[in-house]
């Protein structure tokens, strides 16, 4: 899905930035469904250093933080199009 946001950026295509807008509300979700379900199925070892996964998990929090979470980011979305004032 970025592959596809990247070459639009690359071309110069008008639709570029809502096509990152769409990836980055996408991706941000599903990697918070698989750092909660990857800590749940590890149970209390998901938060140990035996596994790491609490490295993760921290880290796709950052990058919502960073990046802007998915409501955010459709928002601006729904601005490219014209669809919110």
């Amino acid at each position: 899905m970025f592959g596809t946001a990247g070459m639009r950026l690359s071309e110069g295509n008008d639709n570029a930035r809502l096509t990152v807008c769409h990836a980055n509300a996408h991706l941000s979700e599903v990697a918070q469904f698989v750092a909660r379900t990857s800590t749940e199925v590890h149970g209390g070892m998901g938060f140990t250093d035996l596994v790491g996964l609490h490295y993760w998990f921290k880290r796709i929090g950052a990058n919502r933080q960073l990046l802007g979470s998915p409501e955010l980011v459709r928002e601006e979305a729904a601005r490219i199009q014209m669809l919110v004032a």
